[in-house]
């Protein structure tokens, strides 16, 4: 269903929460503290993450069509709501989560304006399901690959993390990292983001290095879920970049 903006949209925010690599991840020194949660665990804590990422949100000018790739956790299931506002423009439309290889994919028809504009701001919305919690995506879609990479990031004994990349030498802004767990006194999602300055160590290059707070070692240490990381570039509007995203299971369940 198309119908005509009211408002505006001025810039891309952060997109919320995004996620993880299909298989374990290694196992990695743990920080003081950081062991076993706690008894007695709230509902919250049986659900996994739908590790939901992306790896493409590009245009066709010439078909007029948009086409999306968003991995996903083999757990989840059902569907996917897909909004793109740009053009002048509102683009809505649902796609099947295929359980069977961990992904959600998209070619869908769009009008004159927005295949003209050949960007706009894409939000993925997963409701969850009975084991899988909920989850939100959104970034920029466009025209231009923006190439990111990313090590896996790493927690050290002392509580800091680590993480470096890669990317488009012509990309600008900000790379997010965001760390995700879920609390295992009371099920909340605990969150912690971090960002970097693409091309501040070197051109096309961004990296991460933060001791993470007490408090916050302290919900880790007594987390019910794995922790993991998403690593996120929302995209580069004046030079119709895309954003990207890379995700990562930085522990396991305790």
């Amino acid at each position: 269903m198309k119908r005509i903006l009211i408002a505006l949209v001025g810039c891309v925010g952060a997109a919320w929460i995004v996620a993880g690599a299909q298989a374990q991840g290694p196992a990695y020194p743990m920080p003081p503290g950081l062991g076993q949660g706690s008894q007695g665990l709230p509902a919250a804590c049986s659900k996994a993450t739908p590790k939901m990422s992306i790896t493409r949100a590009s245009f066709d000018r010439v078909k007029r069509t948009t086409s999306i790739l968003a991995p996903i956790s083999t757990l989840a299931s059902g569907m996917v709501q897909i909004e793109l506002l740009g053009g002048g423009r509102v683009t809505e439309f649902s796609a099947p989560v295929d359980s069977e290889r961990g992904r959600i994919r998209a070619t869908r028809g769009i009008d004159e304006a927005q295949a003209r504009a050949s960007t706009a701001i894409l939000t993925i919305r997963y409701p969850g399901d009975e084991d899988t919690r909920a989850q939100t995506l959104r970034l920029r879609a466009a025209l231009r690959a923006a190439k990111l990479s990313s090590k896996r990031p790493t927690i050290s004994p002392s509580g800091q993390l680590d993480v470096a990349g890669a990317i488009s030498r012509l990309a600008r802004g900000m790379v997010r990292v965001q760390l995700e767990w879920v609390n295992g006194s009371d099920g909340s999602i605990g969150v912690l983001e971090r960002q970097a300055k693409v091309g501040a160590r070197a051109p096309g290059r961004w990296g991460v290095r933060s001791q993470l707070p007490p408090n916050v070692l302290k919900q880790i240490a007594n987390r019910c879920s794995s922790l993991h990381s998403y690593v996120l570039y929302t995209g580069y509007g004046a030079l119709l970049m895309r954003g990207e995203m890379r995700a990562f299971q930085v522990m396991p369940a305790p």
